[in-house]
C-alpha cells in the first residue's frame, strides 16, 4: 500500500479526473460523479494519457483507496437498519438478492456462456453495491484485473440506464407511493451513489427509503464475499488448480477491509458512533468510490472493451432488466 515515487504522476492524474467528475456531477446529477469519472477516464486513458509512466499510479489508485472506502462504509451502517424496514422489507431485499444472483449465474452459464469468475463479479456488482462489491469479491475469487474492470464498467453502465429510467418507471407502477418507489430504486440500482442520484430525481422521501433498502444490501456484502470465495475455491479444486489436499469447505481468508467493515457495523450497532464519524466515513467512502471508477476508466483500454464485446454488455443489460422485473414482482408480493 506504500506510495512510491513512480506512483505519484498516475495518482495525480486519477485525482484530477476524480475532482472533474465530482465538479461535473453538480451540473449532471442524473449521471453522478462515479459514472462521469469512469467515462472521462476511458476517454483520456485511450487517447491523451497512454504513456506507461502513469500505469503504476493508476493501478495503485484502482486497488487501495476503494479498500479503505469499503472498510469505512461499515461505520455508517447499523443493524437497526433492519428494524426500520420491517420484516417485509428485509425479506424483500434478501429474497431479491438471492434471485438476482441465481439469475446472473443461470444467464451467465446457459445463455451468454460467460466464465464463472466474471459471472460472480456480475452477481456481486448487481446484487450488492456495484464497483465496491466487485472490488471486494475480486481478490477473494482470484479474478483477473481485466475481468474486474470489464465487470465494473458493465455494471456502472447498467446503473446509468436504471438511473435514467427508474424515476418514470416507478411512477408508472407505484404512483406517488414513496415507500414502494424507494424499494424499487434501493433494491435494484447498483452503487450507493447511483441510488441516491436516482432517488433524488423523484423526491427527498424516496431518497430516505431507497437509501435504507440499499444499506441493507450493503450489509449483506460480507455473506456474498464468503459465498463466492467458497464457490471459487471449489471450482479451482475441481479443475485441479488448487492444492490436491485442499478441502473444499475451507474458505480463503477474507480481505482485511471486509473484516473491518463487519467489525465497524457491529461496533456502530452496539455503541452508536458520533455523527461526525458517520459523515467523515461517508464522505471519504464516496470519494474513494469515484477515485476507483476514475482509475478503472483510465486503465480500461479499447482492446479490453472490444474483447468483451456486445455479448458482455448484453449480459449486463439483460441482468439489469431482470433485476427490475424481479423487484417489481417481489414488491407486489411483500407490500
Amino acid at each position: 500500500m506504500k506510495i512510491k515515487k513512480a506512483h505519484l504522476v498516475g495518482i495525480a492524474l486519477v485525482l484530477v479526473v476524480s475532482f472533474v467528475g465530482e465538479f461535473l456531477s453538480r451540473y449532471l446529477p442524473q449521471l453522478g460523479a462515479e459514472s462521469l469519472a469512469m467515462i472521462i477516464g476511458i476517454l483520456l486513458g485511450n487517447t491523451i494519457f497512454t504513456d506507461s509512466k502513469y500505469g503504476a499510479g493508476i493501478k495503485w489508485s484502482e486497488k487501495y483507496p476503494i479498500e479503505i472506502g469499503i472498510a469505512l462504509l461499515g461505520s455508517t451502517l447499523t443493524f437497526k437498519t433492519l428494524s426500520k424496514l420491517g420484516l417485509n422489507g428485509v425479506a424483500f431485499i434478501i429474497i431479491n438478492m438471492i434471485l438476482v444472483i441465481t439469475t446472473v449465474f443461470l444467464l451467465g452459464k446457459y445463455l451468454f456462456k460467460v466464465d464463472s469468475q466474471s459471472t460472480m463479479l456480475m452477481g456481486a456488482g448487481n446484487a450488492v453495491c456495484g464497483s465496491s462489491a466487485i472490488a471486494a469479491v475480486a481478490p477473494a475469487i482470484q479474478a483477473k484485473d481485466d475481468d474486474r474492470r470489464t465487470a465494473v464498467a458493465t455494471v456502472s453502465l447498467t446503473g446509468m440506464l436504471l438511473l435514467l429510467t427508474l424515476p418514470t418507471l416507478s411512477h408508472f407502477f407505484f404512483g406517488d407511493n414513496n415507500l414502494l418507489r424507494g424499494a424499487l430504486v434501493g433494491g435494484t440500482v447498483q452503487s450507493v451513489g447511483q441510488v441516491v442520484g436516482t432517488a433524488s430525481l423523484i423526491n427527498s422521501n424516496v431518497v430516505t427509503y431507497a437509501t435504507l433498502f440499499k444499506l441493507l444490501r450493503v450489509i449483506m456484502l460480507v455473506f456474498v464475499v464468503v459465498l463466492f470465495a467458497y464457490l471459487a475455491k471449489r471450482d479451482r479444486i475441481k479443475a485441479g488448480t488448487e492444492a490436491a489436499d485442499a478441502k473444499a469447505g475451507k474458505i480463503t481468508i477474507l480481505p482485511w477491509y471486509i473484516i473491518v467493515f463487519a467489525v465497524l457495523i457491529i461496533v456502530n450497532s452496539l455503541a452508536a458512533l458520533p455523527s461526525s464519524v458517520h459523515q467523515f466515513s461517508h464522505t471519504i467512502s464516496s470519494f474513494f468510490g469515484v477515485v476507483n471508477l476514475a482509475a478503472i476508466g483510465l486503465n480500461l483500454k479499447w482492446t479490453v472493451i472490444k474483447k468483451s464485446g456486445v455479448k458482455f454488455l448484453s449480459f449486463g443489460f439483460v441482468v439489469g432488466a431482470s433485476q427490475v422485473i424481479l423487484a417489481l414482482i417481489l414488491i407486489k408480493i411483500f407490500f
